[in-house]
C-alpha cells in the first residue's frame, strides 16, 4: 500500500493526472472516504486528465452512473445509495468492467464483492481543511502493475 500526503487541490490533481497515465483499460478504481473527503473532486481531476470537460463532471449521487467521453471513456458510479449488491449489478456494471474504459466507483467498499480482482483502491482521509491522506493499493496483476508504475512516476516527479 502506498500513502500520499495531499496538501490542496493542486496535489490532488497531480495524483489523479499521474495515475490516469498509468491505468490500463479495462480497470476499476474503487474510491472510499467519508462524506466530503474529496472523492468527486479526485474523479474530476482524473477525468480532466483523460480529456473530459470539467463542466461535464458531477457527482452521480442521484443518477448513480455517469459516462464521460474521455480517452479512455470513464464510467463514474456512486454506490452510496445502492441498496445491495443485486441493485449494483443491475446497473450493468459487469459490461462496464469489461469495456475498454475506466470505471470509478465512489463508496467502492460497499460493493467490493462485486468488483473484479484487478482493480485499484483509493481511500481518502481528511487530515485538515485542505489536506488529505490518500492510501492507494492495487490488487490483481494489472492493478498492482498500475500502482507500481504510478509510484515510480510520483517519486521521480517533484
Amino acid at each position: 500500500m502506498m500513502e500520499l500526503d495531499l496538501n490542496g487541490l493542486a496535489e490532488c490533481s497531480r495524483f489523479a493526472s499521474l495515475l490516469a497515465g498509468c491505468v490500463p483499460t479495462p480497470m476499476v478504481i474503487a474510491l472510499d472516504g467519508t462524506l466530503g473527503a474529496g472523492k468527486t473532486a479526485w474523479t474530476r481531476c482524473f477525468a480532466e486528465a483523460c480529456g473530459v470537460d470539467e463542466r461535464e463532471i458531477t457527482s452521480p449521487t442521484f443518477v448513480l452512473v455517469h459516462r464521460y467521453e474521455g480517452l479512455p471513456p470513464i464510467f463514474h458510479i456512486d454506490a452510496y445509495r445502492v441498496r445491495d449488491e443485486d441493485e449494483f449489478l443491475e446497473l450493468g456494471v459487469e459490461e462496464m468492467f469489461e469495456s475498454d474504459s475506466i470505471t470509478i466507483i465512489e463508496w467502492g467498499m460497499k460493493v467490493q464483492d462485486c468488483l473484479p480482482k484487478d482493480r485499484i483502491h483509493i481511500l481518502l482521509e481528511v487530515v485538515s481543511e485542505n489536506g488529505r491522506l490518500a492510501k492507494l493499493e492495487g490488487t490483481g496483476v494489472r492493478g498492482r502493475d498500475a500502482v507500481e508504475k504510478f509510484a515510480r512516476l510520483w517519486n521521480a516527479t517533484p
